[in-house]
C-alpha cells in the first residue's frame, strides 16, 4: 500500500531507523520511548526536510527548473536541505536569509560555504517579522532570481512561507504522510503499539502530514507537537490548514477540527533561535543516555517538552512515544557558548 502516489527522486536514506531510547525511558521512569531518526537520512548531515525535498524537488524538475531560490533564519536546516538537494541534482541554490539569532561562519552557514550557496543577508529575525520585512525578503528573492536569469538559468521562487494554496506546501506535506505509512509499517514489523508521536512544530507541515497519514491509515496514535515558536491560535490555524490542502492535492475528502489538533505552546521560551534552559538539559540528557545528539532550535525544546510531560504524568508507563528526530545537528556548534555555560542538572539530579 502506498498513501502517496506521486513522482519522487532519490535523495536520502529510507526507512529511516526507528529506534529504541530504554535509557532515557528508564531514567525518566515514563513510557517506553522510541526515536524516529530522520537525523540519518544522509542528505546534508541529515534532517526531516529530506523525505518532503524528494516530493517537491521532482516536481521542480518536473516543471523544467534548474534553479531555486527560497528563504529562511541564518541556521536554517530546511535551506541547507535544499543547497544540498540541488547540488545533487546538479542545480544551483541561492537563499535570502534573516541575520536571526546567530549568523556566524559556523553551523549551516559553514556548510552552505563549502557548498557554494549564494546567501543574502537581511536584517531581522522571526520573531519579530513585520509586513515590511517579509516584502523585502520577497523583493530581494525576486531580484536574486532575475540575476540567475541573466545566468542562464531557469530559476523556482519557493517562498519563504509555502502556503498550502501553493503546489509547493502540499508536497512538503505529503513526505509526511509517507512518514506516517513508514512508521506504521515499521511499528508493527516491531509488533509495537504506539499511542503518541511527538515532534518539533513550526508550521505545521510535518504534524500535518503525520496526522493525514494516520488518518488515511485508520490509525489512532495522537500527534503531539511542541511549538519552537508559533503561538496557540497561529499554530492550529496553519496545521489545519496545511492538512485540508495535502487532503484536497490526494483527492482526499478529509478535514480535522481545531479540537483534534494537539499543540503545547509553553517551551518556546523567548522565542525562535533562543535557547532554553529546558533545552540544554534535554540535550545533555538525550546525549547522556543515549548518545544521541539533538538540535538547539527544535528537537532539544521538542524533547524538553517531551521529558516535562512525562514527569507532569500525561503518559503512563504502559504507553509507547515516538520521538521525531527533525534534524538540525550542525546548529550545535553555533550554540557552543550557551551549551558549555553551567546549568543545573536538576532534571539528572531529581
Amino acid at each position: 500500500m502506498s498513501l502517496v502516489k506521486l513522482p519522487r527522486i532519490h535523495l536520502g536514506n529510507f526507512p529511516t531507523l526507528l529506534q529504541e531510547l530504554p535509557n532515557l525511558s528508564a531514567t525518566l521512569k515514563g513510557p517506553r520511548i522510541l526515536i524516529k531518526r530522520e537525523d540519518l537520512t544522509g542528505l546534508a548531515m541529515g534532517g526531516n526536510k529530506c523525505r518532503e525535498l524528494e516530493f517537491l524537488m521532482a516536481y521542480i524538475k518536473q516543471e523544467g527548473f534548474d534553479a531555486v531560490i527560497s528563504a529562511a533564519d541564518s541556521q536554517s536546516n530546511w535551506c541547507c536541505q535544499l543547497a544540498a538537494a540541488c547540488r545533487k541534482l546538479n542545480m544551483v541554490a541561492g537563499f535570502v536569509q534573516f541575520r536571526g539569532v546567530h549568523h556566524e561562519m559556523q553551523g549551516n552557514q559553514l556548510l552552505h560555504n563549502i557548498m557554494g550557496s549564494e546567501v543574502r543577508v537581511v536584517e531581522g529575525n522571526l520573531n519579530s517579522l513585520s509586513a515590511g520585512v517579509l516584502t523585502d525578503v520577497n523583493r530581494a528573492m525576486n531580484e536574486m532570481a532575475g540575476e540567475f536569469r541573466k545566468r542562464g538559468h531557469n530559476p523556482v521562487v519557493v517562498a519563504f512561507t509555502t502556503e498550502a494554496a501553493s503546489p509547493y506546501g502540499p508536497l512538503i506535506v505529503c513526505g509526511w504522510v509517507e512518514g506516517a505509512e513508514e512508521i506504521e509499517q515499521q511499528l508493527r514489523a516491531q509488533n509495537i503499539n504506539a499511542q503518541y508521536v511527538v515532534l518539533a512544530q513550526h508550521s505545521g507541515q510535518t504534524a500535518a502530514g503525520l496526522i493525514l497519514g494516520f488518518k488515511l491509515l485508520k490509525l489512532p496514535i495522537k500527534v503531539i507537537g511542541i511549538s519552537v515558536m508559533i503561538d496557540m491560535e497561529d499554530g492550529i490555524n496553519s496545521l489545519i490548514s496545511h492538512f485540508t490542502g495535502a487532503a484536497k492535492f490526494l483527492g482526499k475528502d478529509m478535514s480535522i477540527t481545531p479540537s483534534e489538533v494537539m499543540l503545547n505552546t509553553d517551551y518556546r521560551g523567548e522565542g525562535y533561535g533562543i535557547i532554553t534552559k529546558g533545552c540544554i538539559e534535554a540535550i545533555k540528557l538525550v546525549a547522556e543516555t543515549e548518545g544521541i545528539f539533538l538540535d538547539p532550535v527544535y528537537t532539544g525544546k521538542a524533547m524538553a517538552g517531551l521529558i516535562d510531560l512525562v514527569r507532569k504524568g500525561q503518559f503512563t508507563p504502559k504507553d509507547t512515544v515516538v520521538f521525531i528526530h527533525t534534524g538540525g545537528i550542525p546548529a550545535l556548534f553555533v550554540y557552543a557558548e550557551e551549551l558549555t555555560k553551567k546549568s543545573t542538572r536538576a532534571i539528572l539530579d531529581n
